[in-house]
This record gives C-alpha cells, structure tokens and sequence, in this order.
C-alpha cells in the first residue's frame, strides 16, 4: 500500500527552522539536516505503522544523527506531518498541534 504524504505548514516552519539554526552552526550543516530530514520522510512512507506511539494516534521518528523527532498520523491511506521539534523539547507541544487540527 502507497501511503500519501501530507506536510502541514507548522511542520514546514518547524524544518526551516531547524535548518536555519544548523546553518549558522556551521555552513553545510543546514543542508545536511534537510538531507536526513528528506530520507527520514521517506522512511516513514515507506513504513509507517514502524515507529511508535509517544501518544495515541501520534507517532515519533527520530532522524538520523540529529537531535530531533519528527511526529505524525496515520489515518486510511494518508500520514501527516504534524511537527518536527528538538529531541529535549517536550511532546507537550504535540497536544497543542493536534488541538490546531481540529
């Protein structure tokens, strides 16, 4: 089965945003975080019951050799992209997007 992606725009902000630290880290760096973003996007589609719950329906990929979660739905055919935050944030904040959902 072919999941569909959908990204809301809050999640846009959220990788911007990340990016944006990244690069003033270090130049390259920006780049390298959205490179494992994208690849951890595709493993979600690819496998989206994997990874688990932190809060039902909501689950959590971490991305790979960063510090940051990405968190997502899965409803019939499609997975949305509800928030990408740091690894030390809370998952409170995922109470609050889902909140901005309904």
């Amino acid at each position: 089965m072919v999941f569909k992606l959908i990204i809301k725009p809050i999640a846009f902000t959220d990788a911007d945003e990340a990016v944006t630290y990244y690069e003033k880290k270090l130049k390259g760096l920006g780049n390298r975080f959205y490179n494992s973003l994208l690849v951890s996007l595709e493993e979600i589609q690819a496998n989206p019951f994997y990874y688990s719950f932190i809060k039902q329906p909501v689950r959590r990929h971490i991305i790979s050799k960063f510090p940051y979660k990405i968190y997502y739905l899965v409803s019939e055919e499609m997975i949305y992209i509800i928030g990408i935050s740091h690894a030390k944030r809370s998952n409170a904040f995922v109470k609050r997007r889902l909140k901005l959902l309904e």
